[in-house]
């Protein structure tokens, strides 16, 4: 790999890393338990000093809920507006499902594993729902007639 290319993807990855890492309130031996590496080379990661292996590359992709362009630095731009803000325990309820899943994944057959996926996008749909309109948006039709009525 060509040595200028190298040290750009070092600085790219080691500062999205540590982005990422600190916006989900996890410590470097947190997330270095959770990808299965020591510390010492999360924190070699994180100060560009090595790159991480495809398959480490991914998992972090996961666990820290970033997209590999956002994670190599392609889609830093404004094209892509900030994700709004979340609260700590938001943050750390997604974590706890990421990782819960990764390890999980493995043992689930096909037809699980579809399924929970489908019952990630939608509850995924739903807090969105929820940011943009409120917990009322949600409300079942029902509850809002028996609301209405009172």
């Amino acid at each position: 790999m060509d040595k200028e290319l190298s040290e750009t993807l070092k600085k790219a990855i080691g500062a999205n890393i540590r982005k990422a890492r600190l916006r989900l309130g996890l410590s470097q031996a947190r997330l270095a338990e959770m990808v299965e590496m020591s510390t010492e080379v999360l924190g070699r990661m994180e100060r560009k000093k090595v790159l991480p292996r495809l398959e480490r590359l991914v998992l972090l992709c996961r666990i820290l809920g970033v997209s590999p362009d956002q994670m190599l630095g392609f889609t830093a731009g404004p094209s892509h507006p900030p994700a709004a803000p979340t609260s700590p325990a938001y943050d750390e309820m997604m974590t706890v499902m990421r990782h819960f899943f990764l390890q999980m994944e493995s043992r689930l057959t096909e037809a699980e594993r579809k399924e929970l996926m489908q019952t990630f996008a939608h509850l995924q749909r739903l807090i969105t729902l929820m940011k943009k309109k409120g917990p009322s948006a949600v409300m079942s039709r029902r509850t809002r007639q028996s609301r209405s009525r009172k």
